[in-house]
């Protein structure tokens, strides 16, 4: 009898593997990936606490994805140098152990947290293709003094489908900010065919990334977003350059070559793939919400999102820049401006989004490499 319930719990073992692996490989989500394992972990192996580190191997240090439990707030945001403490050690040896006696241990440097004591700790190695990506760990069992053999070994069958789907969604992000740089230096290519714009892309890009975080969107929002602001103007590599660089206000003909780069640019994104996203804010940034914008004088609710977002960046970015023909306004003078379109030509929400920003002294550049370099982080990792 004890040796089949011992064989149909591992059974149940072994099944709840297979179903782990299924979930992380229907993923990409790095976050998503991380909470899924830690979440999996608790139910095969009962923890007071759980963590995932991850090695950065450019500074050879690891550091903390997602930790789950008492010891959350101790550990979360700490950084251990590669080879240093029992989770360095065990990154760096690629090794997993169990230390049941914490206090007798010469690697450990105490807990940071005085309500909470560490007992025993758990770590295994992920390894994918050959090397650690990083660690899995576990502290003080549930109901019992120490990790057992059945307990390491479980976290080890565990540890090769998480190790795997962490570094296909490292690899994943890799790829996306290999496309946005690829994306950025096409964009600021086509932008160094017109001498007075100088920087519009960035501060177009930054603008709407401002709008959109206060806004409440979220990174799956901000992300295509992101990348429509970067695409906006793309459509401008097929305006003659007589006319992309007349140093004077355009003539009627000359006017709707010009306009016709919201469509030239959307047939350009249309046609890969991946951009496809990004088309509606490509193709109706310049569309007004009384119906007298192009190219297709689509009026309040058909414009899209991101289209009002970049309407808003767009224009207060060309307001205060100079051309040969007219002088910038001021900021302030270009913030008055945008106030009074809203709901004409603006969408009000985006507006009122703008007007606290401008009002606080946070739209700015700087104030928009915070969400960028946030943007980028989550990107980073997934």
């Amino acid at each position: 009898m004890a040796v089949a319930a011992d064989l149909e719990r591992r059974l149940r073992e072994y099944e709840t593997l297979l179903e782990i692996g299924v979930e992380l490989a229907g993923t990409l989500d790095l976050e998503r990936v991380l909470e899924l394992a830690l979440r999996k972990a608790e139910e095969l192996c009962r923890a007071e606490s759980s963590s995932i580190w991850e090695l950065d191997e450019e500074r050879r240090q690891l550091f903390f994805r997602v930790v789950r439990g008492r010891a959350a707030p101790e550990i979360r945001g700490r950084r251990v140098p590669l080879g240093h403490g029992i989770v360095g050690s065990v990154a760096l040896s690629g090794v997993a152990e169990v230390v049941n006696d914490v206090a007798a241990e010469p690697r450990w440097g105490g807990d940071l947290d005085p309500d909470f004591h560490t007992r025993a700790i758990l770590t295994v190695p992920l390894v994918a293709q050959g090397r650690v990506v990083g660690v899995l760990q576990l502290l003080n069992p549930v109901g019992k003094e120490g990790f057992a053999a059945d307990d390491l070994r479980r976290m080890r069958l565990f540890a090769g489908p998480l190790a795997h789907a962490v570094e296909n969604a490292r690899l994943y992000a890799a790829q996306k900010r290999q496309f946005f740089e690829t994306v950025m230096a096409l964009a600021e290519a086509i932008e160094k065919r017109d001498p007075y714009t100088g920087g519009h892309v960035n501060r177009v890009v930054a603008y709407t990334l401002l709008l959109g975080a206060e806004m409440g969107l979220g990174p799956d929002e901000l992300e295509p977003l992101r990348l429509a602001a970067t695409l906006h103007d793309i459509g401008k590599i097929a305006v003659p350059d007589h006319i992309l660089n007349k140093p004077a206000p355009l003539s009627p003909a000359e006017t709707e070559v010009m306009r016709r780069h919201a469509l030239d640019g959307a047939a350009i994104v249309s046609r890969i793939r991946e951009m496809r996203g990004v088309l509606t804010g490509v193709r109706n940034h310049h569309e007004r919400l009384d119906g007298r914008g192009y190219p297709d004088g689509l009026v309040d609710p058909d414009i899209p999102l991101p289209a009002r977002v970049i309407a808003v960046a767009d224009t207060f970015d060309a307001m205060t820049t100079s051309r040969p023909y007219r002088q910038a306004m001021t900021a302030a003078q270009a913030a008055a401006e945008i106030g009074r379109g809203a709901g004409s030509q603006f969408c009000p929400q985006v507006v009122a989004a703008f007007q606290r920003l401008f009002e606080s002294g946070d739209f700015t550049l700087a104030a928009a490499e915070t969400v960028l370099r946030r943007l980028s982080q989550e990107a980073a990792h997934g």
